[in-house]
């Protein structure tokens, strides 16, 4: 198995190759990142949402809070503009919208997640047998879980050792203890406590594959990295890894194609193998993917040919989903099927796919119009947030408006950014035509 990782650490980009095939993207918000901690000030107050605006970097957007989350850290009566408020980085921004954040912090070790606010001892959802269970919930609360605080235990916990578990939440609460003092000295909104950094994320979170080449973006990253992998413990048992740099993040960029390979993971069209194709559509609500069977005429009976071109189209699309990142509502519109068993092995097909998925997807139902509702878990950016801009000539629309007046093109975008000024009487036709 032939695994390659390529980071541009300047730009927090990591992607996972194998046998030369893109199968992982990762990245990470320049400036808020998942699970840090800021010491955060309520600008807004809105009670027709039930949520409030919290100034969390003064030169970047607002947090955004819901009340419900102040309800339950019993935080909700306190609430006023100007009051001080520790949060955590929950989503990071998309779009337009700044982060979301919450007053639930926790702090992830790992073999543990140390929850300040609860003193529950719980159980990630991947853990199912039994004995794993009770396994983890007797090491919970018999060797490791502090008195006043609550744990959360990783699947991992049943190798770990329980000395290193205990040192483990010792740290934590030390931790802690740090960011609560580090809070009560600062006087505005600010950063109080970061996660690891990118460069060492990656690595500890893709040590269990088997790399045989890393390659990073400068010497000095290549130095981290080494440095890095010879504290991971996974890699210390591995064969030899080769480690090579580019003088530059743009060499690396041009040596390996990457701008190319982003192109093509941002185009709407993606081929099927042996004929059809999909299309995908992000806005700002949802994402919407709909299957075309082009060009294939393989097979003669019209039934076998949807199930299969469905079937291809189904192992597309979460493969797709995976490497844009896409989160949120997702409406996929298969060929029609009027078999319902058909329906049926289609549904179980794509939940099988979803369950690889590190990230958390729900497939909700077929509708009666025979469109696949699922749902995938916001996690990080998607690369249309990290890699697209609003489009400076169709002004976001997706579509070029044709000149019907033949008008020159430049005088016609002056008329259109200079209505009110430009004339009465023709702002008012447009107003009364559009409306």
């Amino acid at each position: 198995m032939n695994y390659t990782l390529i980071i541009i650490e300047k730009s927090r980009i990591g992607l996972i190759y194998f046998n030369n095939k893109l199968i992982s993207i990762n990245m990470e918000h320049s400036i808020y990142k998942l699970h840090d901690i800021y010491l955060g000030k309520i600008s807004t107050i809105l009670p027709s949402l039930d949520a409030a605006f919290i100034i969390l970097n003064p030169l970047s957007k607002n947090g955004f809070i819901s009340f419900e989350q102040l309800k339950e850290k019993n935080q909700f009566h306190n609430i006023k503009s100007n009051k001080s408020i520790l949060v955590q980085i929950t989503r990071e921004p998309i779009g337009t919208k700044g982060p979301s954040v919450s007053c639930d912090i926790s702090l992830i070790g790992k073999y543990i997640i140390l929850l300040p606010f609860s003193e529950s001892v719980n159980l990630t959802r991947k853990v199912s047998v039994e004995i794993d269970k009770d396994y983890s919930k007797a090491i919970s609360h018999l060797l490791i879980k502090p008195e006043t605080m609550g744990i959360v235990t990783k699947p991992s916990i049943i190798q770990a050792n329980v000395d290193f578990l205990i040192k483990e939440t010792r740290t934590l609460t030390s931790k802690w203890k740090k960011i609560i003092l580090k809070s009560r000295v600062l006087f505005k909104p600010s950063l109080v406590s970061k996660r690891k950094s990118f460069l060492s994320k990656i690595l500890e979170d893709y040590s269990a594959i088997n790399f045989q080449l890393i390659s990073v973006d400068s010497f000095k990253t290549a130095e981290k990295t080494k440095l890095i992998l010879s504290t991971v413990k996974r890699f210390q048992k591995k064969k030899h890894v080769v480690i090579e740099y580019h003088p530059t993040e743009y060499e690396l960029i041009k040596h390996y194609l990457i701008d190319i390979v982003f192109t093509e993971i941002m185009r709407p069209r993606v081929n099927l193998h042996k004929g059809g194709h999909i299309v995908i559509e992000k806005t700002e609500a949802l994402t919407t993917i709909d299957v075309n069977s082009g060009s294939f005429t393989t097979l003669n009976n019209s039934r076998q040919a949807s199930l299969w071109v469905n079937y291809s189209a189904a192992h597309e699309i979460v493969k797709q989903i995976r490497l844009r990142n896409i989160g949120g509502i997702i409406i996929i519109d298969f060929i029609d099927s009027i078999n319902h068993l058909d329906q049926i092995k289609l549904l179980n097909y794509i939940n099988k796919l979803t369950k690889k998925d590190s990230v958390k997807c729900t497939i909700i139902q077929m509708s009666e119009l025979g469109l696949v509702e699922m749902t995938r878990t916001r996690y990080g950016q998607s690369v249309y947030d990290a890699f697209s801009r609003k489009c400076n000539i169709c002004n976001g629309l997706g579509y070029l408006t044709t000149n019907l007046t033949k008008i020159n093109s430049s005088t016609y975008e002056l008329i259109l950014t200079n209505i009110p000024k430009f004339n009465k009487k023709i702002h008012d036709r447009i107003q009364i035509l559009y409306n």
